[in-house]
């Protein structure tokens, strides 16, 4: 086996339909982080360095993995930041997959069993958005955290 095909990180499947393409995103994002390997938890966040409240840009987004065997992970959730809050905003959680828990969170509904055909839908307008901005390198600092 190549060390491509051996470093490729596989992941279960999820009552969201995540998008093979948001997978290879996902492994392309860890394949330059090597000290992610055989880690329990992987969290991974996405920034676009200029995003501000009075200016508004691209949502922060953190995502989560938990390992099931070697290189074989759970998407555990994926959350989307945004500002909120009048005279003084705060980043605070917009839009919160929590795959693990099946449950979704958006700020103007509220918790949700995450098997609503709505929750399908949210889910799909949300990854499409997420996938765009990451080709048009929307991202200028992605980091992962492991433990």
């Amino acid at each position: 086996m190549s060390n491509s095909q051996s470093s490729t990180v596989t992941f279960n499947p999820s009552c969201l339909p995540i998008s093979q393409k948001l997978h290879s995103s996902l492994n392309h994002v860890l394949s330059q982080h090597s000290d992610s390997r055989g880690k329990q938890i992987i969290i991974v966040n996405f920034r676009d360095k200029s995003y501000n409240a009075e200016n508004g840009g691209y949502h922060p987004v953190e995502i989560a993995l938990s390992q099931v065997s070697e290189n074989h992970y759970t998407i555990l959730y994926i959350t989307d930041f945004s500002y909120c809050g009048g005279a003084y905003p705060e980043l605070d959680r917009d839009i919160d997959f929590d795959i693990g828990n099946s449950v979704v969170f958006s700020r103007y509904a509220g918790w949700q069993s995450i098997r609503l055909p709505t929750m399908t839908e949210l889910y799909e307008l949300w990854e499409g958005n997420f996938l765009s901005y990451m080709s048009m390198d929307a991202y200028d600092q992605i980091q992962v955290e492991c433990s």
